[in-house]
């Protein structure tokens, strides 16, 4: 099978943090109930419209075959180090993607299919080619090549559904994903992306179970597990939330939304004290972006310990009369 979009990452931070911060903003004053991702909270509300994506397209490895690969026989009528080697081209046409180039990227693509038109790494790299231009149409065109020639292939599928929700077509973006997955279960991105369709209408069981499937997959992906706590929270599941946000923050240290979520867990489970000190740690972060909803939990928590004052203090003072 084709490392082209296999081997492709994934940014599900893209859709899960918007889908985040689209929810802070609707949520009350300090005073009201919870924000939605706490445990009692009430549901997110889901977007007004379906995300444009729930990914990015899986990128093709942007460096060139290892000598050993290139050592290796190929086409007939090839030698190790051919220029016109599609091996080499197609390594060239995804390093120029990545750097932005589209134009050349294309050219090396069509240098590959003027020899070999039966080749289905360059239909794929053009897909990306086109889909990074905005022409879905012909990325699904690429891809549909693609498939006649490299059927078993997970990331087609994949690819196909994250141009279905570029187009706003959710319920054509599922069936991909669900098909990408049907063929070979083990391919973690789109295990990820059915949990984001899910966790964006608000189907937490469907979420979770989705992104455990990706977590356990590839549980590298930090990504993936904010997107399993939200589902955890959305479930309101705080502790099993709780410990999915500490998986992030160990991948990544300082990330903003793992921060705020693993705050907001500690409050839901009533524990101010951590919960005061996790939101003044995003309020002291250099440009974060995070620090008007933290300022605003911080007033919510006051508001409950000074509350919790008055019913404490007389107890208190009961018992040392009683003494």
């Amino acid at each position: 099978m084709s490392t082209h979009l296999r081997n492709g990452t994934i940014v599900l931070a893209l859709l899960l943090c918007a889908c985040a911060r689209q929810v802070v903003k609707h949520e009350a004053p300090p005073a009201a109930p919870e924000p939605p991702r706490s445990a009692a909270a009430q549901q997110p509300t889901p977007p007004a419209e379906p995300p444009s994506a729930p990914a990015e397209p899986p990128r093709p490895p942007s460096e060139a075959p290892s000598p050993a690969a290139q050592s290796k026989p190929g086409r007939a009528g090839e030698q190790p180090g051919d220029p016109d080697d599609p091996r080499l081209l197609n390594a060239l046409a995804a390093s120029l993607r990545e750097q932005g180039k589209l134009d050349a990227a294309e050219s090396a693509v069509r240098r590959v299919l003027q020899r070999h038109p039966r080749d289905a790494g360059a239909y794929k790299n053009l897909a990306l080619i086109e889909a990074d231009r905005g022409r879905v149409r012909l990325a699904e065109i690429a891809l549909a090549n693609a498939r006649k020639l490299d059927p078993t292939d997970p990331g087609i599928p994949n690819t196909l559904g994250i141009l279905a929700m570029r187009n706003r077509d959710p319920v054509a973006a599922r069936e991909r994903f669900a098909e990408a997955v049907k063929l070979d279960p083990s391919y973690a991105p789109a295990w990820a992306n059915l949990g984001a369709i899910a966790l964006s209408y608000r189907d937490y069981a469907a979420a979770e179970q989705a992104y455990e499937k990706a977590v356990a997959l590839d549980p590298g992906r930090y990504e993936t597990h904010l997107g399993r706590a939200w589902a955890l929270d959305g479930a309101k599941k705080p502790a099993e939330a709780l410990a999915e946000y500490e998986k992030v923050l160990a991948l990544k240290p300082q990330q903003e939304d793992a921060l705020f979520g693993r705050a907001l867990a500690l409050k839901a489970g009533n524990q101010l004290a951590a919960a005061k000190a996790a939101f003044e740690q995003l309020v002291g972060l250099a440009n974060g972006s995070r620090a008007n909803d933290a300022r605003a939990q911080l007033a919510s928590i006051e508001l409950r310990l000074a509350q919790a004052k008055p019913a404490t203090e007389p107890a208190r003072a009961e018992a040392g009369s009683a003494r």
